[in-house]
């Protein structure tokens, strides 16, 4: 157990970048790929927004030889952040620790365990944010008949219907997305539940343009076998594919837990991101990337880490025989939507 110092609420132990390695990296959940950071410097404020109408003008005109050039113009807005801080609290009695197996040994245990439910919290708090029609312009809801207008709401056949093209119907919002916002098909990326994944992956259509390499003689053929996530990304022509398959239990303690679907496993999310699919992805203008993104996670990193992350451990002599250490994890982040335009909402793709 580390040592402690007197008087130092705050206690740096090796356990803290190995909880924090956790939270990014647990394939189960999609929030910190799908969803990119953009550090604030306040716990709440207002961020520059620029125009997009205006980049997407083009200003330049023919010049005279001694004619002064024409000026650049675009507008800058504002637009409301907030995070807030969520915590978490696990107390480890030092008599417990000493007795306890090498498979429970709280200095291993106890930082992975408050990571992963910081995990499914950021899961839920990003799919209550996005999955949902009313943060997007657009919706495409599953129907059994099509419908390829180009209107702010639609209807598509069923993913699961025999006559449906997944990826026709796809790309048309990509299509129109990149109309509305001028940006890259090859920079956004689709999100979606796992019954939804388990359906489009399935498809007919779809496992009829998925290829195997045969051993021996090389041979391509056509393999009927289910698509992986980067061949739908292919297919479609944009950078990541992702599948949330994170579940939550919503039962009380000790009762049989119902294990609820975080994302909704019906639905699916395009969305424009430069940096789908990359932990610690920027949101904003940066050097890496020329273009913002749909959405941000808003992380203030003020007593934290640049992911808003901390755990701390604090004493306390009195509880339990010997004392116990209080493990706690403190995440500050916010979610919020910055182009509405450039996410398009997948509801109720599967038949009933």
């Amino acid at each position: 157990m580390a040592d402690f110092a007197p008087g130092s609420l705050y206690v740096d132990v090796p356990q803290t970048n190995m909880a924090v390695r956790r939270f990014v990296s647990d394939g189960r959940f999609i929030a910190t790929k799908m969803v990119p950071k953009l550090v604030v410097k306040k716990p709440s404020g207002l961020y520059t927004t620029v125009n997009v109408g205006d980049l997407n003008r083009d200003e330049l005109e023919p010049r005279g030889p001694t004619a002064a050039p024409k000026k650049a113009a675009w507008g800058y807005g504002t637009a409301p952040f907030k995070t807030d801080a969520r915590s978490l609290e696990y107390d480890v009695n030092d008599a417990a620790a000493a007795a306890a197996d090498v498979e429970r040994n709280p200095e291993l245990l106890v930082p992975r365990v408050l990571a992963y439910k910081a995990a499914l919290h950021t899961e839920r708090r990003m799919a209550a944010t996005f999955f949902t029609p009313s943060a997007w312009y657009r919706t495409v809801t599953g129907a059994g008949a099509d419908n390829t207008g180009t209107a702010t709401a639609k209807n598509r056949l069923y993913f699961d219907n025999a006559g449906a093209d997944i990826i026709e119907a796809i790309q048309d919002e990509i299509r129109i997305q990149s109309n509305l916002t001028g940006m890259a098909p090859e920079q956004m990326g689709f999100a979606m539940g796992g019954r939804l994944w388990h359906k489009v992956r399935n498809a007919a259509k779809i496992k009829a343009q998925v290829f195997a390499t045969i051993n021996g003689n090389n041979t391509l053929i056509a393999a009927a076998r289910a698509a992986e996530a980067p061949q739908i990304a292919a297919l479609l022509g944009i950078k990541w594919v992702g599948v949330s398959t994170a579940i939550y239990n919503a039962a009380l303690e000790n009762e049989t837990p119902n294990n609820l679907p975080i994302v909704p496993p019906d639905d699916g999310l395009l969305f424009y991101s430069p940096t789908a699919g990359d932990e610690n992805g920027d949101a904003g203008l940066t050097l890496q990337s020329e273009e913002p993104a749909a959405f941000a996670r808003f992380v203030w990193n003020g007593v934290a880490s640049d992911q808003g992350i901390q755990i701390r451990k604090v004493r306390d002599e009195k509880a339990g025989p010997g004392g116990s250490w209080a493990n706690i994890i403190d995440v500050y982040n916010g979610f919020g939507v910055i182009t509405p335009e450039a996410g398009t909402y997948f509801q109720g793709m599967v038949t009933p």
